[in-house]
């Protein structure tokens, strides 16, 4: 009687294994469809729900990358790339979108450190869109930064052997002349280097949303501290600023972006009941979303509430070590 019951038992749960298998796969081809077709704040929500599996590979982990980066958030679209080569060191297309955002943050050195190391390293790795985002990266690099770019050898040589347009190197001077051919193969060359440049500075131009919203009420939450009556000063402080972000026309990504830097600067200032408002205003938009969680849970700590920062560690999709650290040690204290 007990072997027939585990046998129901072990089927059962080998069908809620499939079905939950199945859910992350459809969730996958769901996310790489959007990736695709650049719907990249669809396509981070749809991460957060893959997020819910514990099933965040290499693969998911650099598309959330890449929509953060396109979505204008350099931040956490550096620590997703970490998180991607932390899991696969050979993913080019990372290492890639990594000297992208060194150039873009002013750090060519770094960035052109990064390439070198692609170039000197990983070219067996190289998938055919790796080597055009590569190449357009090289070219508007030697158009731009030809003096930097000329104390990478390996850089200069990979350019001068895979680049499939000789045209634009004497573009500047066929632009003087009257030769239709030669016009002909310099619009082109600017093109590809208005092509890479619109790519470069495109999350530039998609943070001035996210800056506004950063600027609506920096000088009132920073005066609350001031007024006396601080328990309804609390209340009308959060949820002024929830008010405003909430309302504000950006997306949903940019809202909990918003709500997680007030809260930052909330709990610098030792206002956890107000950082808490707003993270969980922002965990109510995306209660999977791992820099909120984390947030939250250094917030609750603070607060001395030990089993809540528990909670919200629990939460997150990958383990925090920092984190952890300063729960156990909480708990000792």
């Amino acid at each position: 009687m007990g072997s027939f019951k585990n046998k129901i038992n072990n089927r059962k749960k080998k069908k809620l294994e499939n079905e939950a298998l199945n859910e992350l796969i459809d969730l996958k081809k769901t996310m790489k469809a959007q990736f695709e077709a650049g719907e990249y704040v669809e396509a981070m929500d749809t991460m957060a729900k893959i997020a819910e599996h514990k099933k965040m590979d290499p693969e998911v982990m650099f598309m959330g990358a890449t929509c953060y980066f396109m979505t204008g958030d350099h931040e956490r679209a550096a620590k997703w790339v970490n998180n991607t080569l932390a899991y696969d060191p050979n993913n080019v297309g990372a290492r890639i979108l990594l000297a992208r955002l060194c150039f873009i943050e002013d750090k060519p050195d770094n960035g052109f450190a990064v390439l070198s190391f692609v170039v000197d390293n990983q070219q067996t790795y190289l998938k055919d869109k790796d080597k055009e985002k590569l190449l357009e990266m090289l070219e508007y690099c030697h158009n731009n930064m030809k003096d930097a770019m000329q104390e990478y050898n390996s850089l200069v040589e990979y350019f001068n052997a895979n680049y499939v347009a000789p045209a634009a190197f004497t573009a500047p001077v066929a632009a003087k002349t009257e030769g239709s051919s030669d016009n002909v193969g310099q619009s082109k060359a600017k093109a590809a280097v208005d092509r890479l440049k619109a790519l470069l500075n495109k999350s530039k131009g998609n943070k001035t949303e996210g800056n506004q919203v950063e600027q609506i009420s920096t000088a009132k939450p920073v005066a609350q501290p001031a007024v006396d009556n601080s328990d309804k000063t609390i209340r009308e402080s959060s949820t002024d600023i929830i008010a405003k972000v909430m309302g504000s026309e950006i997306s949903l990504r940019e809202k909990i972006r918003s709500l997680n830097n007030f809260a930052g600067g909330l709990y610098v200032n030792e206002d956890y009941e107000d950082a808490f408002a707003l993270l969980k205003k922002a965990l109510e938009i995306d209660a999977h979303d791992p820099f909120v969680l984390k947030n939250m849970a250094f917030t609750c700590l603070a607060m001395g509430d030990k089993e809540k920062a528990l909670k919200y560690a629990s939460a997150m999709p990958m383990v925090e070590f920092g984190l952890l650290l300063a729960i156990q040690e909480k708990c000792r204290g």
